[in-house]
């Protein structure tokens, strides 16, 4: 076939696609008419075109699907209490507890989530622009420090979270404990020292990267090669050593018996078999208990879905369990003492503002209480969604 057939062919094709999708909206356009005010042509048109109102009904149910899985729902106050009970109960008797962590546990320190009301996606499938902004005022939240007392008491062995504002590790949580398979915003890394050398900063390093564009502009210590940054991006293999710690989630989920998922929609998490006990019989795979408002795509598995905000899950899961989570004490943050000084001549080459220490910080957070009184968004992506370069989770 030669060139003049196959730019006819792809002509007409588009013809037929464009015809095609005139009369699929004319079909529901009709449809959306109750029958008795319909016109006799209109009426003949539905019968003739059968496949056309098979297809309106099933975009229609697709449709009605979606809104109803993005729904909030929450549990009232008895039935919450109920289900956490059953949650404890099961942790007290968990040999090996993995918790999965995604953008809801961070939500009380005013970063937005994902596929919420007000998440990143749904405002930008909305035509709304997200707040550009930076994290350097958000601090671990309620639920970051329960995590903490829950695997300082040795009810929780491992972490694996999604979520890129490295917060768990600012929480205390030992690095050997946590999995951000998704990288840490605060964190670059080189890739040609072996093993791979990282940088912990106190800024959001990601200031000019992006999808597939990595590099920070800032350069190794050792060997003066350029660094990176540590996230991950849809389309996009993570295959750094840390801060992902890939074998240390792997190795956590394939001696779990127990996983709890805390605030995560769980979309992206189901596709990591490695995650889900997938290799073992079905009686011994690890009972899951999901903590979410949304629905999830492991609904229909867990042992039990509780609709509640994890802050208020947490806050009578850790009474049940007679333990008291530690406040967040800016002054013992690990993020200070794992930071790395930038070489001369670096410090004026980004303009991210920095994480105070507790001396320069004038807000002092009530006892026990996560610092949201100061409400951010943005950080690592901030610029990246507007763009829709730097979706995720």
């Amino acid at each position: 076939m030669g060139r003049a057939e196959r730019k006819a062919e792809a002509r007409e094709e588009i013809l037929r696609r464009e015809q095609y999708r005139d009369r699929l909206r004319r079909v529901c356009l009709i449809l959306r008419k109750p029958a008795a005010d319909r016109s006799p042509e209109e009426s003949d048109l539905l019968e003739k075109c059968g496949d056309l109102v098979h297809e309106s009904e099933r975009r229609k149910l697709h449709s009605e699907r979606r809104r109803h899985r993005e729904q909030e729902v929450l549990d009232d106050k008895d039935l919450l209490r109920e289900k956490v009970l059953q949650l404890a109960g099961a942790i007290r008797a968990a040999e090996h507890l993995v918790i999965y962590t995604g953008a809801g546990i961070s939500t009380a320190a005013a970063i937005p989530d994902y596929r919420g009301p007000s998440g990143v996606w749904t405002l930008l499938n909305k035509g709304r622009t997200v707040n550009a902004g930076d994290l350097s005022e958000a601090q671990p939240t309620f639920t970051h420090m329960c995590i903490v007392r829950l695997h300082s008491a040795g009810m929780v062995h491992h972490v694996v979270s999604q979520n890129c504002d490295g917060l768990h590790l600012r929480s205390g949580l030992p690095r050997e404990a946590i999995s951000e398979v998704h990288g840490n915003m605060f964190i670059e890394v080189c890739t040609l020292c072996s093993p791979q050398k990282e940088y912990v900063r106190v800024f959001d390093v990601t200031e000019r990267t992006a999808l597939h564009k990595h590099n920070t502009g800032r350069f190794c210590h050792n060997c003066r090669a350029e660094l990176r940054d540590s996230i991950v991006h849809f389309g996009e293999r993570g295959k750094l050593t840390q801060p992902l710690n890939w074998e240390g989630a792997v190795q956590a989920a394939e001696k779990a018996d127990v996983i709890l998922c805390l605030g995560s929609s769980l979309k992206v998490l189901k596709k990591y078999s490695c995650l889900w006990g997938m290799n073992r019989a079905r009686a011994r795979r690890p009972k899951l208990y999901i903590v979410n408002l949304q629905w999830t795509p492991k609904d229909s598995v867990a042992t039990l879905k509780i609709n509640g905000k994890c802050d208020d899950v947490m806050q009578i899961l850790m009474e049940e369990l007679n333990l008291n989570a530690p406040p967040y004490d800016r002054s013992q943050d690990p993020i200070f003492s794992l930071a790395v000084p930038l070489h001369p001549g670096e410090e004026h080459g980004h303009t991210r503002r920095p994480i105070k220490t507790a001396e320069s910080h004038n807000i002092i957070p009530e006892q026990g209480q996560p610092l949201t009184e100061q409400p951010v968004s943005g950080g690592w992506f901030g610029k990246g969604y507007t763009k829709g370069r730097r979706m995720r989770r």
